[in-house]
């Protein structure tokens, strides 16, 4: 299984991290940031308007330095041990970076993250297509949005970013609920392989393949 998986607030704690520099540069209290939830990802609109400026100034010198996740190191590299590849899609570009790739490669040794591909670009779902990705995890809901149209299986992580909005989306707040996620989805497609196979061994009438399939399932589970 192909698993693309977004940096910024889902392996990286890249909201908090960043604060104290949005106080820096825009000369506000952090203090104020914190108690109002502000960061990078939901700037106000008289910030917003210097966004790609401070952008500029600061990513490509912090963010290889980003503190991740508990244990997303672990957990990538158990999910890669059952088989699967890990592509990191991240949306960076020239635009905010001077080199996105170099930085981004940077921050995800800086952090022992071993991975399959990474992959800079602000349209995922484009990438995910393309790349033929099973599983999506990211904690924007519109990017998950755009990449379940394409009929691709996705997991949103919550984030301060995303965690007064309202979704249908399969939610989860920690990589160890990734994990089981993921174990519980490679059991269940090889179930469903099996399945395949045993009714392609016995020759089992195209009408009888659903009720086959039940009966299988029903003495697995």
């Amino acid at each position: 299984m192909k698993i693309g998986i977004d940096i910024d607030d889902t392996m990286a704690d890249t909201f908090d991290y960043l604060i104290p520099y949005i106080a820096e540069f825009f000369d506000v209290d952090i203090k104020y940031l914190k108690d109002n939830n502000i960061s990078y990802s939901n700037l106000p609109k008289e910030m917003k308007e210097r966004e790609l400026e401070f952008a500029k100034e600061y990513y490509d010198k912090v963010i290889p330095n980003t503190p991740f996740k508990p244990k997303v190191a672990e957990y990538i590299d158990k999910i890669r041990a059952l088989g699967h590849e890990i592509i990191v899609i991240t949306a960076r570009d020239k635009t905010l970076y001077t080199d996105e790739y170099k930085t981004t490669v940077e921050e995800l040794k800086n952090n022992n993250i071993h991975y399959d591909k990474l992959i800079c670009d602000f349209d995922k779902a484009k990438v995910c297509k393309i790349e033929q990705i099973d599983l999506f995890i990211d904690d924007s809901i519109a990017n998950c949005n755009k990449v379940n149209e394409l009929g691709i299986e996705t997991i949103l992580f919550s984030s301060k970013g995303n965690l007064t909005d309202k979704t249908d989306l399969y939610r989860v707040d920690s990589w160890k609920n990734i994990y089981e996620k993921v174990k519980e989805k490679r059991s269940l497609d090889m179930i469903l392989y099996a399945t395949k196979q045993t009714i392609k061994e016995l020759n089992i009438p195209m009408s009888n393949e659903l009720s086959t399939f039940n009966n299988i399932m029903n003495n697995v589970v």
